[in-house]
């Protein structure tokens, strides 16, 4: 399947003279089924899935935020059933979704939790042929901004965006030597390791936030203390909002507008908070159209639709902030001691999970509302102890917010990287970009 070198260019911007153009197709292994779409869906609905076996990669396994693959959240298939269904993932295999969030691209890593997955309907697979491209370099390519965008251009779908076989076989790939590739690979995996190390350091740092929390309240929440208080949250010194919580920004098009590229403000949505990358923005008159939902940091956000009960302490940025729907905003008055750190951990544990759990409702979608929120009882500490815990907590959450900063600039370095090394404006080939 051709790309001319004059199309992509078109498309894509120029490339060097060493970069030839191929497709999928060409790049693809040359054994039998190498690239394959997912089964029916009747052959692999919810009356096949058991509790251990074989898992299916869906798409919350996927993302659009160079995550490689998230290796857990999955539905198993008996061991005959995927051989039935015969639509196997190994290792280094690429996997796309190709209905519903197209543009989603994972790679199957070597320390995978599993010796082999399967796809589900909803997905397409491709074994590379390792002798022609380095997979990491493939994979780092597909999942760009660039290629990202040029894949929802061939949606094919009418309510729900499709991509088919013919579609996947024709994606284009600028190519190097194979040499070249590797190095290429390198420079980012290396990038992307840091960003993993400071990922690790930061969940380390949350499991020493909630054993701290844990010693210091939920000991006590069964115990008849007399100077702790039993309150509704609306009646604490908070400023509560979900002015966008409407479920869509459908009566807001003519104010708001979301951009793939960097603007006046960060639009945070609940997947940015759970990958601490940062994609969606602003500019300056939508965020002043939301400016209730502004956020400047430590503010507590919790998900109240569909993914009930996610609970992030807002990171620091270094641009403006606004929250997007489906989320509710808690933070401190500025006149009253803050509660924000107490909150955001208590809402994490499973104490605070079961208060969730007790307003959230909805047959179709889970939800809760700011009312009912608001009217969840809390047993507070007094004042004094609330200070203690702020004057322990401040320097791990500090610290957690300078590592924080360094994923967001590390991962703005390695997108803004990648297309200069793709296209050969940065020229690799003197470089010891050995992993060790």
């Amino acid at each position: 399947m051709s790309f001319s070198k004059n199309t992509f260019t078109n498309i894509f911007g120029e490339i060097s003279s060493e970069f030839n153009v191929y497709t999928i197709e060409d790049i693809a292994s040359d054994e039998k089924r190498s690239i394959i779409s997912g089964p029916f869906g009747s052959n692999i609905s919810s009356k096949y899935f058991t509790e251990h076996g074989v898992p299916v990669i869906r798409g919350n396994n996927l993302t659009e935020d160079n995550t490689k693959f998230i290796d857990e959240g999955f539905v198993f298939v008996s061991e005959e059933k995927a051989k039935e269904l015969n639509t196997y993932a190994d290792v280094d295999d690429l996997v796309f979704t190709a209905a519903g969030t197209i543009g989603q691209v994972g790679i199957i890593p070597e320390n995978s939790k599993f010796d082999r997955y399967v796809i589900s309907n909803k997905q397409l697979r491709v074994t590379l042929d390792l002798n022609k491209v380095n997979q990491h370099y493939a994979y780092y390519w597909f999942s760009s901004k660039l290629i990202n965008k040029y894949i929802k251009q061939l949606n094919t779908g009418s309510t729900i965006p499709l991509i088919n076989l013919t579609i996947l076989k024709g994606l284009p790939i600028p190519l190097p030597s194979k040499d070249l590739q590797d190095k290429i690979a390198n420079i980012i995996i290396n990038i992307d390791k840091k960003i993993e190390i400071n990922k690790k350091i930061n969940k380390n740092l949350d499991d020493i936030l909630d054993s701290i929390f844990k010693e210091n309240f939920i000991k006590e929440f069964d115990n008849d203390n007399n100077d702790w208080k039993i309150k509704n949250i609306g009646e604490l010194p908070l400023i509560i909002t979900d002015y966008v919580a409407n479920g869509s920004f459908a009566s807001l098009k003519e104010n708001v507008t979301i951009l793939d590229y960097e603007e006046y403000a960060y639009f945070i949505r609940n997947t940015d908070l759970k990958s601490k990358s940062f994609q969606k923005f602003v500019n300056k008159h939508s965020y002043d159209f939301l400016k209730k939902s502004s956020l400047f940091g430590n503010e507590v956000i919790i998900s109240n639709v569909g993914d009930v009960g996610s609970v992030f302490l807002c990171p620091f940025l270094d641009k403006p902030m606004t929250l997007g729907n489906n989320m509710i905003l808690v933070k401190s008055r500025d006149d009253a001691i803050n509660l924000n750190f107490y909150l955001f951990l208590l809402f994490r544990s499973n104490y605070g999970q079961y208060l969730i759990s007790t307003i959230t409702a909805g047959s179709v979608q889970s939800k809760f509302n700011k009312t009912e929120f608001k009217s969840l009882e809390l047993t507070m500490p007094n004042d004094e102890l609330i200070i203690k815990f702020n004057n322990l907590v401040s320097p791990i959450f500090d610290y957690k917010n300078k590592i924080s900063d360094e994923i967001v600039r590390l991962t703005k370095l390695r997108d803004t990287l990648l297309p200069k090394l793709m296209s050969g404006e940065i020229d690799v080939s003197k470089i010891n970009c050995d992993l060790e």
